[in-house]
């Protein structure tokens, strides 16, 4: 259970803005509490005044430090008195640390969290000083006041709580799970406006829509948000340098014209990866007096490389066929995904695009 304790002049925009579709829902289910306080209540005058003139000049006026010293340590003891602990304590400010995902999963293993949330022109810092322990940003903008990021980044933590999604796996796999966008979704109908449903989508197997949706996040955070993918490349990086292994895929035989190649759906972004993974690739070229198995041998003595590193594609029957007969691995790559291969047809995989394509050499370099 989490437990979230608002610190506010505007109470009924927190409690209203927070009680509605999976978050309400939550709440009533007993997987998130939410009180709003009102800082107002522990003013020391008659007409609740919180606020003051700035020392110094300025435009303005500045929250005073005792309410909310007063409101904040009334919250901390009755959480200490059920927990025997105090709580973490988020003042929403621009001047923060920008709010992303990672935050929101530590934010989510605790049992409390209080949202200090300013107004005017700030808190006076020497309150802060004493109360806060996290300084916390949802972006480079200002807003009037706290308390409309304090409840973006309690939806976001909700999330994140067990219960309160009723499918748990979309909390992992969403945007920004470990640096990545999230991939492309698609519902019914099957086609609309002339658009398709990606085909590994309608196929039935799960490892290659796992893969494939993999390499749009990873496709979509490269194009998209740069700045994303280079902690995601690094993170990469490090795990394979603390968990070294042998790469199981060292070259590519290409069983298809390069004209050919090209004019199929996601081509540059398969020939990326394989430039991105360091493999060698070369086309299985037939000659006129060759067989297409005997242009498969040829293609894995350009390459050097034992038969168990190197993985094959072709674009027909014949050549899956040829290519397995030169003992090598391979994956069918059909131009249309809608051709029919005659009987129990003994190919590695069948793939719908290059994409997918990609994604199965990612999971297996």
């Amino acid at each position: 259970m989490m437990n979230y304790h608002v610190l506010t002049l505007f109470p009924e925009m927190i409690l209203q803005g927070m009680h509605t579709s999976i978050i309400g829902r939550a709440m009533e289910s007993g997987y998130l509490t939410l009180e709003a306080v009102n800082i107002r209540d522990f003013a020391d005058n008659k007409h609740n005044k919180v606020d003051d003139y700035p020392y110094g000049g300025g435009a303005g006026m500045v929250m005073q430090a005792e309410p909310v010293y007063q409101c904040c340590e009334s919250v901390q003891k009755r959480i200490e008195q059920r927990s025997g602990r105090r709580a973490r304590v988020v003042y929403v400010t621009p001047q923060g640390a920008v709010f992303h995902q990672s935050m929101a999963e530590a934010f989510a293993k605790e049992e409390d969290l209080i949202f200090l949330c300013g107004h005017y022109e700030g808190i006076d810092e020497r309150v802060l000083e004493e109360v806060v322990t996290d300084y916390v940003s949802i972006g480079d903008y200002v807003l009037t006041g706290g308390e409309l990021p304090a409840m973006v980044m309690m939806d976001a933590i909700s999330r994140l709580v067990p219960g309160v999604l009723s499918n748990e796996v979309s909390a992992e796999f969403e945007s920004f799970h470990d640096n990545l966008l999230e991939y492309l979704q698609y519902s019914r109908p099957e086609e609309w406006h002339g658009k398709t449903v990606p085909p590994v989508l309608l196929s039935g197997n799960h490892t290659n829509i796992e893969a494939w949706r993999l390499e749009q996040s990873i496709l979509r955070t490269k194009k998209n948000r740069p700045d994303l993918y280079a902690l995601y490349e690094e993170a990469q990086e490090a795990w394979e340098r603390e968990h070294p292994r042998k790469r199981k895929i060292k070259g590519i035989v290409l069983g298809m014209e390069k004209e050919k190649l090209e004019s199929m759906p996601w081509a540059g972004d398969f020939l990326e990866m394989t430039e991105e993974r360091r493999l060698k690739v070369v086309y299985a070229e037939k000659q006129e007096e060759s067989s297409e198995k005997e242009s498969y041998l040829q293609a894995l003595k350009r390459l050097r490389e034992k038969r168990t590193e190197v993985l094959a594609f072709a674009d027909s029957v014949s050549g899956v066929l040829a290519a397995k007969e030169a003992g090598l691995r391979v994956v069918y790559a059909p131009e249309s995904h809608e051709e029919k291969e005659p009987g129990e047809l003994p190919y590695y995989q069948k793939i719908t695009d290059l994409l997918e394509g990609a994604a199965i050499l990612r999971r297996m370099c």
